[in-house]
């Protein structure tokens, strides 16, 4: 009898001490796989589901991409079109070879228009060759402390030994979004790339958080079928910002929407 009052007791307080956490569920309901909202300041996890488990990240894989050209290169170095980064398949700007055009440009086109190609013409440019500016990505991801991340391209193109987690890539956009340069371009609504032949292209983002969402500041979708619909979501009020990344969503838009607005809500 004694016994069973024991365990009745430490049953209780086993109830006691999960009620006491706040359930991810409880919290915010996504239709996303994995989930997670970051204090881009603090890097605090304020909520998350499924964050630290390996996953295709599709064109969220360019944050890195950028991160790298901004950190390599100057935005007026002026990078040519190989033959390889023109036959770049899915999302493309769509260049041929032997064009001429800025890091900057390219930096529009990778972030705003998701375009494959221009990620490949960086590599290219930027370092030896596409491999080893990969390896450099590598080299920084595990520099910001991502332990779970692993990129074979510069694009998000599937590969199964190309992967992240909700949790490394939002610690890779806390530390992108404190580039100005950065900052500005995810932060865009449209823009217009020329050549240095004079080509001109004008692009718009495909991150219409951007005009829903109050205080949305980027980031990136990616999209591919391995990877479903992906988004990373940043949004400052107040002097305070958040970081949303879902993968393998159903609504990404809406997902991060509810993310940030459960973020946000905990500062009322």
């Amino acid at each position: 009898m004694r016994n069973l009052k024991k365990f009745g007791i430490a049953f209780l307080a086993m109830l006691l001490w999960i009620g006491s956490i706040p359930a991810y569920g409880a919290a915010v309901e996504v239709s996303a796989e994995a989930a997670i909202v970051m204090d881009a300041e603090s890097g605090e996890v304020i909520c998350e589901l499924d964050a630290y488990s390996p996953r295709p990240p599709a064109s969220l894989t360019k944050v890195m991409t950028a991160v790298l050209a901004l950190e390599k290169a100057d935005l007026d170095d002026v990078c040519v079109v190989s033959k390889e980064a023109a036959a770049t398949g899915e999302s493309h700007i769509g260049f041929a070879a032997g064009e001429k055009i800025t890091v900057e440009n390219l930096l529009y086109g990778a972030l705003l228009k998701s375009g494959n190609d221009a990620c490949v013409v960086m590599a290219e440019n930027i370092g030896d060759d596409e491999e080893q500016f990969v390896a450099m990505m590598n080299l920084k991801a595990k520099l910001l402390g991502c332990k779970d991340t692993h990129f074979t391209n510069t694009n998000g193109l599937p590969d199964e030994e190309h992967y992240s987690t909700c949790y490394d890539l939002a610690l890779i956009s806390r530390y992108a979004l404190q580039n100005e340069t950065f900052a500005e371009i995810v932060g865009t609504q449209s823009y217009t790339m020329e050549w240095v032949s004079g080509r001109k292209k004008t692009i718009s983002t495909t991150n219409r958080m951007l005009s829903t969402y109050d205080g949305a500041i980027g980031v990136k979708t990616g999209t591919t079928n391995a990877a479903g619909q992906c988004l990373i979501a940043a949004a400052e009020r107040d002097g305070k910002c958040y970081i949303a990344v879902v993968l393998k969503s159903q609504n990404r838009f809406l997902d991060c929407t509810k993310l940030l607005d459960y973020a946000f809500s905990l500062e009322d």
